[in-house]
């Protein structure tokens, strides 16, 4: 226990003092401000409730302001215990689930209007949580805590609580999902560089999946902070959250199963690349669409529309093994960005940037020329052509042996080299997927292939 925190008496009883002013120093005026609107919502919001850490009073002590807390033992902030300590999922979910049910019994929950942050949990001796006076904390927060990377106000606030000013039961469970995405990811949801970004983000509800950013999380757990996220409870009060959090606490199923590990690290760098591009593709839209009509127009037919669900997905659960392999290779041909995140979950770097701006090159060249479909073919940036497809069924999952023909320009005409390559095929997330690529092809995803040229 640091200067921040010390012991003192009061009322014949030892307890616990903290210091008001520890984060920054604000002028005098204002401290006496702050320290008499303290005692006003001493009067008012006193909490008679041994789940909280209640304030009792201010006092100056050696020079400095000091609340004086109803506990006898210090308990370091949620934060503190996750950051300093062992991390445990278990015990960061369960804290969680203990906060909420402590919330819900809140005699005084529909007189707090703002949101519950981070730094109002506290995990005392015993290892349970506690909750410091909001009303109070609220006032003296910006005081008392250093604000984590990308945390606002309105991280924590869902989109009709930024619209309305007003918290309800749904919003209060949005709030909740927010700590929960952070106590199980050690990030904050909607991540930008400047809080527009993260507004925008926010208001178009785009974030990454927790599970790709921490692969022990089970698909259960994932869900539910999804759904906590994105207004599946809508009509529904905390009560069913507690209800579906014990469910997943009660059947181990808040860390991943040995499939589940494997296959959110599978397609965590593939999964969260998509997104942070759909986020660009949102935030451009958003901001800079006046600048330059054109550069929407191509990224709304080569990107933007597939990855925003403009299209219907050419990958669905009726699409075979084999048909995947086969759109693979037809993405290349026809230079097609959208399809072919479709049908992988490996990170394909080099290629990937082939073929977006392969395609726009392409396009823009054929919309500004009156070349015939023969010539359009001829005058292709590269391509695949005579493809044949062997597959070898291993357990539940496929390995296909691909022969093919890659083309690309010369300095006089178009060159040819065969290739070869051997895909792994494996359902993930109820989707059959190239999981694995090996072979030739290899030289174009890691942009060696002219060299060796």
């Amino acid at each position: 226990m640091d200067e921040n925190y010390i012991k003192t008496n009061y009322n014949n009883k030892k307890l616990i003092a903290e210091k008001i002013f520890q984060n920054k120093k604000p002028r005098s005026r204002v401290m006496l401000s702050t320290v008499k609107e303290v005692k006003k919502y001493i009067e008012k919001n006193n909490i008679d409730n041994n789940n909280f850490i209640n304030i009792l009073d201010v006092k100056k002590i050696n020079e400095e302001y000091y609340i004086i807390t109803d506990k006898k033992e210090y308990s370091p902030t949620l934060l503190e215990k996750i950051n300093k300590e062992e991390y445990e999922l278990n015990r960061a979910v369960k804290w969680v689930k203990d906060a909420l049910e402590i919330w819900n019994k809140f005699d005084k929950k529909e007189e707090y209007n703002f949101e519950l942050k981070l730094n109002y949990f506290r995990i005392d001796k015993n290892n349970e949580v506690k909750i410091v006076n909001p009303f109070i904390n609220k006032v003296i927060e910006s005081y008392r805590y250093s604000q984590l990377e990308n945390e606002h106000d309105e991280i924590y606030r869902s989109p009709d609580v930024i619209n309305s000013g007003e918290y309800k039961a749904v919003d209060r469970i949005y709030n909740f999902g927010v700590i929960l995405y952070y106590l199980t990811t050690k990030i904050l949801p909607f991540q930008g560089d400047n809080k527009t970004e993260m507004f925008d983000k926010k208001m178009t509800n785009s974030f990454d999946q927790p599970r790709f950013l921490n692969p022990e999380i089970s698909k259960s757990l994932n869900d539910l902070i999804m759904g906590m996220l994105n207004n599946s409870f809508k009509n529904k009060d905390l009560k069913d959250v507690i209800y579906r959090l014990d469910e997943i606490i009660n059947n181990n199923k808040i860390k991943a199963s040995k499939n589940e590990l494997d296959e959110n690290k599978n397609l965590s760098k593939s999964k969260l690349k998509k997104n942070k591009r759909k986020q660009n593709i949102i935030f451009f839209f958003r901001h800079h669409w006046g600048k330059t009509l054109l550069a929407i127009t191509v990224i709304a037919m080569f990107v933007g529309l597939g990855l925003l669900g403009g299209n219907p997905p050419v990958v669905t659960q009726e699409t075979t093994p084999e048909e995947v392999v086969n759109y693979f290779y037809d993405s290349i041909d026809k230079k097609d960005p959208v399809v072919i995140d479709q049908t992988t979950v490996v990170d394909l770097n080099n290629l990937e940037s082939m073929l977006t701006e392969g395609h726009v090159m392409e396009t823009m060249r054929n919309a500004y020329s009156d070349l015939s479909e023969d010539e359009k073919r001829e005058k292709k940036i590269f391509g695949i052509k005579n493809l044949s497809i062997e597959s070898i069924k291993k357990d539940e999952n496929f390995e296909f042996k691909t022969n093919y023909i890659f083309y690309y320009p010369g300095e006089d005409k178009m060159k040819e080299t065969s290739m070869s390559d051997t895909l792994i095929v494996k359902k993930t997330d109820d989707l059959w997927q190239i999981t694995e690529i090996n072979g030739d092809i290899r030289l174009l995803i890691e942009g060696n292939f002219y060299e060796d040229r």
